[in-house]
């Protein structure tokens, strides 16, 4: 009795119990109205009722999915596959899981899986494709990308999505054909511009990126990110100005926008606004303090300054962050080279090159070496920089200067000429070039080069004053005193302008201006009284003042007895007394204070004709011919020493060669004309005699009385 009472009181329950399909049912209702948990309960009483129930595992893998539980539902597919491993769509489920955990390369096995069984749709291979991107495997994902489209051709995320991977392999050219295409499916897609824009940037194709990059940000305002990189690409156009209002704008939006500040500082330096740039480096030093980068960026912006101590405090943090930041210790010798300090700026450069060893290390090396004479290092140094960096026109640049120095001057050329076709705005290689065009006599050459480097630096005082007397050399007084009148102002404290100046009021004849502005340049700087009695005593001679003359010219060796223009113009003064031995001794000892006179030795070279050592005479031709050979007075001095041989053909022959050096030059045609005159060709003398004259030769007024009667 008690065994049916036992079975009796069970039958309510019995009556009243559910089946595993019906909690499967209650499940599915339940995530029908995305009750995720309630669904996830409700699988769970079917599993428990009937642990074989495929659906039932399915099920709730789809749920914990949906509540990003995706251990859970990848445990819930994987039994699914215990009992139908031939189910293509489950290996797909649980590939979107692993994906969802990061754990790609499950997820590439499932998607391949899946393949296998026969499942083939967009989804598969875009999520497929999706995974392998993940991965980095982007050869992959561009293939599977482009499966995808077999069947769907018009999904605009397939090729957003290629395009992307092409942009990670390189292929910019390709990918912006992907934006292009996702762009004419979905012309309102901001993001497919971005990506465009980022493509574009990357080939150097800057208009069009700032075009898409502007689209963007049309769509979406507040996109930082958008407007920071069409900062970035307004800075590769030296847009600056308007890379600024860029920075500004993404940080206003952003202000956590990652070195936001340091970009904007930079910007801003390039427009030479360097005290903003500071200001802007300090509130990125507050944001990251321990970032050495900022410091030596801040530090170069000092240096811009001429805050060189500054500069150099700024490096040595930088330094103390890092201790082997090669870019610290090249800037930190760039600005020791500028301070003289040659042998520091040496080991600076040296551990810049141990560090990195970037073109920019060899550079600063090279410079220091270059200021410390050892031309043959910093030959070295140059050559490994264009080694490392091809097109670096700073390299061309330093090694033409000493290719200069080292009188390989046509080597300089090439390499200076190089330097600029790299870099245009090169002022510190048409400098060089000047200079060394100067060397060889190319005057007007020089003049075209100093007046490049000034459009570009225009406050340069080292090119102003090199322009000037490069002005002068070329007798174009005029021009030099219109120069001069302009550069010099209250605030003009080097000495040589008013030299320079004065040099050209004597060349005008203005001798009264001239010794002026001589006085005037002692009373800017006590260091310029040798300079100016030299130049005074100059004009002295130019009077027929000899007497005068040689006063201030003493003048001037008494307070610098290494003033090697004092000594030249002393030469030239015992040249007209006759003094032709003394003459020889003042012209050495310019050269022995200052072998880059070169001038000086064709002078020597007209001295030893009278003292009738030809040997020692030419020789000095020829070394003043190989160190300046465009200099037309090397030619002159040459055909009057000539004369006075009594070799009138030679002579002549000079006289033609500086008449084809510089037709302008009058001495030129008034020393041919009297040579030719004294042969009795008495026609071409006057002709050239004629000339002389309309060049403005006032010794032409008496030879012309004296041979063209």
């Amino acid at each position: 009795m008690k065994r049916l009472l036992f079975i009796i009181s069970f039958l309510p329950y019995l009556c009243f119990a559910q089946t595993s399909e019906e909690f499967l049912k209650q499940g599915n209702d339940k995530a029908n109205i995305k009750d995720y948990k309630g669904a996830i309960a409700e699988f769970t009483k079917s599993i428990d009722l009937n642990n074989k129930n495929a659906k039932a595992y399915l099920y709730r893998g789809n749920a914990n999915g949906n509540i990003h539980d995706y251990q859970a539902a990848i445990a819930d597919f994987s039994k699914v596959i215990e009992f139908d491993p031939g189910n293509a769509e489950v290996f797909y489920y649980r590939a979107n899981a692993n994906q969802n955990i990061k754990a790609y390369q499950k997820a590439i096995d499932d998607y391949t899986k899946a393949i296998g069984l026969g499942l083939h749709t967009a989804d598969v291979y875009h999520y497929r494709a999706n995974a392998k991107e993940n991965s980095n495997d982007y050869a992959g994902a561009v293939d599977d990308f482009t499966k995808a489209m077999e069947y769907a051709p018009s999904n605009p995320e397939l090729y957003e999505y290629r395009g992307v991977a092409k942009t990670n392999l390189g292929d910019n050219k390709g990918a912006i054909q992907d934006y292009s295409t996702a762009i004419k499916f979905n012309p309102t897609n901001a993001d497919i511009y971005f990506y465009r824009a980022n493509s574009k940037g990357t080939i150097a194709d800057y208009n069009g990126a700032i075009e898409d990059y502007n689209t963007t940000i049309r769509m979406n305002p507040k996109n930082s990110e958008a407007i920071f990189y069409r900062a970035n690409i307004k800075v590769n156009l030296r847009d600056y100005k308007g890379a600024i209002d860029d920075y500004k704008q993404a940080i206003a939006i952003n202000p956590n926008i990652p070195n936001g500040y340091y970009y904007l500082a930079k910007a801003a330096s390039n427009t030479e606004d360097n005290k903003e740039a500071i200001d802007y480096f300090n509130k990125a030093i507050q944001l990251n303090p321990n970032n050495p980068e900022l410091y030596l960026y801040r530090g170069i912006s000092k240096s811009k300054l001429n805050d060189t101590l500054a500069a150099i405090a700024d490096f040595n943090h930088a330094l103390q962050l890092d201790h082997k930041f090669a870019k610290a210790f090249q800037n930190r010798g760039d600005v020791e080279i500028s301070l003289k300090d040659y042998h520091k700026a040496l080991l600076d450069g040296d551990s810049a090159v141990m560090y990195n060893g970037d073109a920019y290390a060899y550079i600063t090396r090279a410079k220091a070496k270059t200021a410390l004479h050892d031309t043959v290092g910093a030959l070295a140094d140059f050559n490994t920089a264009i080694q490392n960096e091809p097109k670096n026109s700073d390299a061309y640049g330093g090694r033409g200067e000493v290719k200069s120095m080292q009188a390989d001057y046509v080597g300089a050329l090439n390499d200076l000429d190089k330097a600029i076709q790299l870099f245009p705005s090169n002022g510190y290689a048409y400098s060089t070039r000047a200079k060394v065009k100067s060397r060889l006599g190319d005057k007007k050459g020089a003049i075209a080069d100093f007046k490049k480097q000034l459009e570009f630096d225009p406050n340069n005082l080292d090119g102003q004053l090199r322009f000037g007397q490069e002005l002068n050399a070329d007798h174009q007084y005029r021009e030099a005193l219109l120069f001069f009148n302009k550069a010099i102002n209250t605030q003009t404290k080097d000495g040589k302008f008013y030299i320079e100046r004065g040099k050209a009021m004597e060349g005008l004849g203005d001798n009264t201006g001239a010794i002026a502005e001589f006085n005037k340049a002692i009373t800017v700087g006590k260091k310029m009284y040798s300079i100016a009695n030299a130049n005074i005593g100059n004009v002295k001679l130019g009077l027929k003042d000899y007497d005068e003359a040689a006063k201030y010219i003493q003048m001037a060796l008494d307070s610098n007895q290494n003033n090697d223009e004092a000594y030249f113009y002393r030469g030239n003064l015992k040249m007209i007394q006759k003094n032709y031995e003394g003459a020889v001794y003042d012209y050495i000892s310019v050269l022995l204070i200052n072998p880059d006179n070169v001038k000086t030795y064709a002078y020597r070279g007209l001295a030893e004709s009278y003292t009738l050592d030809t040997t020692a005479m030419h020789a000095d031709f020829a070394r003043a011919i190989k160190l300046s050979p465009k200099d037309e007075n090397n030619y002159i001095l040459s055909g009057k020493a000539k004369l006075n041989l009594k070799d009138e053909p030679g002579a002549i022959k000079d006289f033609t060669t500086a008449i084809a050096l510089n037709d302008k030059n009058y001495d030129s045609w008034l020393n041919r004309g009297i040579a030719e005159a004294q042969i009795y060709d008495v026609k071409n003398g006057c002709v050239d005699l004629n000339k002389a004259l309309q060049l403005g030769s006032k010794e032409a007024i008496e030879a012309i009385k004296k041979y063209c009667k």
